[in-house]
């Protein structure tokens, strides 16, 4: 006699997979942008380090890294009186909440509103830092809030006993390097060999994001070269600046990109290559910065989930959940809501008829929503598996004038070269000839 055992899976039901996922937990929400390069991408050196995975020992909630509850951690001057608290804002807390654990009392209002002249608090996150000066009685006197280690905002009364807050930053010292490798198994574990840090490698990508799709037009023996700006506070590295000048080639072809930016107001450059034109074109080459084509636009596909020929007007990018998710050209938002096959969903009209459409994800960027204009790669949404889907993926199709099309086949057209292009060449010159004396093999700081 034979006995056969059936399981039913609840999760891979249509109904069940259907439904929105939570992703209050996701990477995205926890760690910034540049800190959320998917692991098939590092090569080996992700392994052995100590990234949250297998083997981490996280903090306690609430605690800062000696373990003691952050509101409680004391100056790192050796202040033992009690004067000065040094704290960190915590996954639910509000300005509104530390002033009170805090002690301040009826004069939180005025401190919130003094505040608020110089930043928005809603734009505090968990982990920033805060400390609270107190007088002999216990009374709180000012509050220092430090979104970063050059920056802080301090919060005091002045003689007339009124509230107000002033903004300080710290002197950072900017150096120019020129950096460059060549990549064996992934860019990410390049990059780190130069001994640089993943940062550089998403002002790379973000560089040549409308020429080059990094997870499928990489391969061995391929070289990148750049000319890159460092920011040093107190001796110690700190960030990156402006990337200057870049070089990647491969079997691929040979990209370059300066940047030019002759106002000298921030915010104002843009990027060229070695003859004036943009880099920028109408529409990036993906809507993500490292993807893995999972399926391709196809009329007659045979579907994962319904197990019949259903025509794929799209491209499927395999991407972790929680993956920001660009908007790959200008426009305004028609739709941002959820449906039954699609999942949490995002169309944007572009103008001439042209629609681009964003499936499946976990959750909309924060005050998304139908007629809001964006641009091009603003993070309108995180990867996920909403709706129809099999596993983490972003479908991404397009429309003209209601007809989808392919888009790896979709004319997309420059933005407008330099305008001055003999000043543009003239103050590129010296880059260009760092990039080509600079051996692609060799880290140069």
């Amino acid at each position: 006699m034979n006995v056969y055992f059936f399981f039913f899976r609840a999760d891979t039901a249509v109904r069940k997979l259907m439904q929105p996922v939570s992703t209050e937990q996701t990477l995205a929400e926890s760690r910034k942008e540049q800190e959320s390069i998917p692991r098939s991408l590092l090569g080996a050196s992700w392994k052995g380090k100590d990234h949250g995975g297998a083997g981490a020992q996280p903090a306690a909630a609430g605690s800062d890294r000696t373990g003691l509850p952050a509101s409680a951690v004391r100056a790192a001057n050796g202040d033992s009186d009690g004067h000065m608290v040094e704290g960190e804002f915590g996954p639910s807390d509000r300005l509104r909440t530390v002033l009170a654990r805090e002690g301040f009392g009826s004069a939180a209002a005025a401190v919130t509103r003094a505040l608020s002249k110089l930043v928005d608090p809603k734009l505090i996150r968990p982990g920033e830092h805060y400390v609270v000066i107190r007088d002999d009685e216990g009374t709180a006197t000012s509050l220092e809030y430090a979104p970063t280690p050059v920056l802080r905002y301090v919060v005091g009364q002045n003689s007339d006993g009124m509230w107000q807050a002033r903004k300080e930053e710290k002197p950072l010292v900017v150096k120019t390097a020129d950096v460059s490798g060549t990549i064996d198994s992934s860019l990410y574990e390049s990059v780190s060999k130069a001994g640089e840090s993943g940062a550089l490698v998403s002002l790379l990508v973000d560089l040549f994001a409308w020429d080059i799709n990094f997870y499928i037009d990489t391969h061995p023996g391929d070289h990148w070269k750049v000319v890159v700006e460092k920011q040093y506070l107190g001796g110690q590295f700190y960030k990156y600046g402006s990337l200057l000048a870049a070089e990647y080639g491969g079997k691929g072809g040979t990209w370059r990109g300066f940047y030019w930016n002759p106002s000298g107001q921030r915010g104002r450059g843009h990027y060229y290559d070695e003859k004036g034109q943009a880099l920028a074109k109408s529409m990036l080459k993906t809507p993500l910065r490292f993807v893995r084509i999972s399926s391709k636009f196809d009329r007659h596909r045979f579907h994962p989930i319904l197990h019949r020929m259903k025509a794929h007007l799209g491209i499927d990018y395999a991407a972790p959940v929680g993956t920001p998710v660009w908007a790959t050209a200008g426009g305004k938002t028609v739709e941002v809501g959820m449906k039954p096959g699609s999942g949490n969903t995002v169309v944007i009209n572009h103008g001439n008829g042209l629609q681009t459409r964003y499936y499946h994800l976990s959750r909309f960027a924060k005050g998304l929503q139908p007629g809001k204009q964006v641009q091009q790669k603003e993070v309108i949404g995180y990867v996920g598996t909403t709706g129809l889907s099999t596993g983490p993926h972003l479908h991404f199709s397009v429309t003209r004038n209601g007809v989808f099309i392919d888009p790896s086949k979709l004319a997309i057209s420059r933005e407008p070269p330099v305008a001055n292009r003999a000043a543009y060449l003239e103050a590129i010159r010296p880059r260009l000839a760092a990039l080509r004396v600079l051996p692609p093999a060799v880290a140069k700081n």
